[in-house]
C-alpha cells in the first residue's frame, strides 16, 4: 500500500535544510491525519511510528543529506511489528508524471522520460 499526498513545495530540500517536513490531511467530521518525515542521528535505516492520528517517519540524517544532493531516489528501512511481521518503509523523490497534461513543476525529472 502507498500513501501519497501531494504538496506544492519541495519536501526534499526542506528535509535537508530544516530536518523536518510535516503536513496534515483533514477529513469530514473533524478527522485529521498528520504526518512528518524527520532526520535523526544514530539511525541506520528509516523507521516509523503511529500515535494519536500522527504518522512519524525518521530517516538517517546522513542519508537525507545525500538523498537531497545526489540522484539517490529513496531512503528505506524495515522494522518489526506485531505477529512477527515487518513494516517496509520507503521515502522516495517525487518524479514528474509522464502523462500528457500533467503539471508537476516541483517534481524531479523522471529518469524514464528519455526512453519515450
Amino acid at each position: 500500500m502507498k500513501l501519497r499526498i501531494h504538496e506544492n513545495w519541495s519536501e526534499v530540500a526542506q528535509l535537508a535544510e530544516a530536518g523536518r517536513v510535516q503536513s496534515a490531511v483533514e477529513f469530514g467530521g473533524g478527522g485529521k491525519l498528520s504526518y512528518s518525515v524527520e532526520t535523526a542521528g544514530g539511525l541506520e535505516c528509516a523507521r516509523a511510528e503511529f500515535a494519536n492520528g500522527d504518522i512519524r517517519v525518521e530517516v538517517p540524517a546522513g542519508a537525507a543529506g545525500e538523498w537531497a544532493a545526489t540522484d539517490r531516489v529513496e531512503i528505506s528501512g524495515e522494522q518489526p511489528v506485531s505477529g512477527g511481521r515487518l513494516l517496509s518503509i520507503l521515502v522516495e523523490k517525487d518524479f514528474k508524471c509522464m502523462h500528457k497534461g500533467s503539471e508537476d513543476e516541483e517534481s524531479f525529472p523522471n529518469p524514464l522520460a528519455a526512453a519515450h
